[in-house]
């Protein structure tokens, strides 16, 4: 937990959150509950962090879909093994878009292949944008209030069992990642 407490930790928060919303798979919920826990004070401007991170990467993953689709876009789904996610995505009526990027969003699953679609089908900005900000915002903000309020009991709870916490961490991440190609 030392390294949450780093003064670049934010930036860092914002930089993975950014990238997460647009192209990497790496999600910032495991530096984000570090910093919460050792910081819950800061637990609202950590979520604040991660929200401008994901609204401002999702622009970028707009961009990719609107612009890059054929080479960036495609390619990027195609790696997470999404394909066949992404074709059932482009026969989603515009009317229903905005419902799915508002569910999608409140989930940890990979906010980017919405992102990217949403370019790719040239979902209206506006509705984009608003879908966007109260999907991350409220997201982010329900892990920071689970952390402000009970970060100190969760802290006890991983330094008393760490061995543990951090298997079945790494159980999820990596469990998520076959998973998640079968729910999305």
């Amino acid at each position: 937990m030392s390294y949450a407490s780093h003064p670049a930790a934010p930036w860092l928060l914002f930089a993975i959150t950014f990238v997460e919303s647009s192209i990497s798979p790496l999600p910032p919920i495991p530096l984000l509950i570090p910093m919460c826990i050792a910081r819950p004070d800061r637990a609202w401007f950590y979520a604040g962090v991660c929200s401008l991170g994901a609204v401002t990467g999702g622009y970028l993953g707009y961009a990719i879909g609107a612009l890059l689709y054929e080479s960036v876009g495609a390619w990027l789904i195609g790696i997470y093994g999404l394909q066949e996610k992404a074709a059932h995505l482009i026969h989603t009526s515009q009317d229903y878009w905005f419902w799915v990027l508002l569910t999608k969003g409140l989930t940890p699953i990979p906010f980017k292949i919405v992102t990217i679609m949403s370019g790719f089908l040239h979902f209206d900005l506006w509705k984009f944008t608003v879908g966007m900000v109260i999907s991350r915002v409220t997201f982010f903000a329900m892990i920071a209030v689970a952390l402000r309020y009970y970060g100190d009991n969760i802290r006890i709870f991983i330094e008393k069992h760490l061995p543990m916490t951090a298997l079945a961490l790494v159980v999820v991440v990596v469990g998520g990642f076959f998973v998640l190609p079968m729910v999305l």
